[in-house]
């Protein structure tokens, strides 16, 4: 495949699927892996597709090495640090959102917003109270309007620089997008177990 052919092998699976859906690593200049989340690191890629086990697999067999037909040394904290990387990308993204103007915080400013269907996605507090939420939940339904339930109410909250963020909406389609994309992500590769909440369309 030449390089500007989208069309990447797994090196586990041997599955062929489009770089913009699988996870790329590369070696470091000491030989260690090294998860590439944006795709552009110099080096060699070693593409996986993201799904736990195939992760799992990858680092019993150390199928880098084989990939990169080069000794592979690998951390032994590699899988905590895709899903530490996924999940601050995601809280990054809600924090662009939230500087440009593309987010509202807050129950009443919330509801409004999701009433007047100007959300594209509704976010909330994984850890916020049922008398909260269930009300946004519920007309979110009736709109039609996406929800994530996912971090805590202080992780939101010091992603957004905000006192307290149980409540929030992005207005954005295409943050929204990404931000549900990073989510969905984050669930394939995290630890069996582990609540990351769900994202429902």
């Amino acid at each position: 495949m030449s390089k500007r052919d989208p069309l990447r092998k797994c090196a586990v699976t041997g599955e062929i699927a489009d770089r913009e859906t699988l996870l790329r690593f590369v070696l470091d200049p000491a030989g260690q892996v090294t998860f590439d989340l944006g795709k552009r690191l110099p080096g060699r890629g070693i593409w996986l597709i993201p799904k736990r086990d195939v992760l799992e697999t990858a680092v019993k067999k150390n199928a880098f090495a084989r990939s990169a037909k080069s000794e592979a040394g690998i951390p032994a904290d590699l899988l905590e640090r895709v899903e530490i990387q996924i999940r601050q990308n995601m809280l990054d993204r809600l924090g662009l959102a939230r500087r440009s103007g593309a987010l509202v915080v807050g129950t009443e400013k919330t509801k409004d917003k999701l009433r007047h269907g100007k959300l594209r996605l509704l976010v909330l507090a994984s850890d916020g109270s049922p008398k909260t939420l269930d009300p946004l939940i519920r007309i979110a339904e009736d709109t039609a309007t996406a929800v994530l339930l996912s971090e805590t109410a202080q992780t939101l909250a010091q992603a957004l620089g905000r006192a307290t963020a149980v409540c929030s909406g992005v207005t954005d389609s295409r943050l929204a997008k990404t931000i549900k994309a990073d989510h969905a992500l984050l669930k394939s590769v995290g630890q069996p177990g582990t609540p990351v909440a769900e994202a429902a369309s």
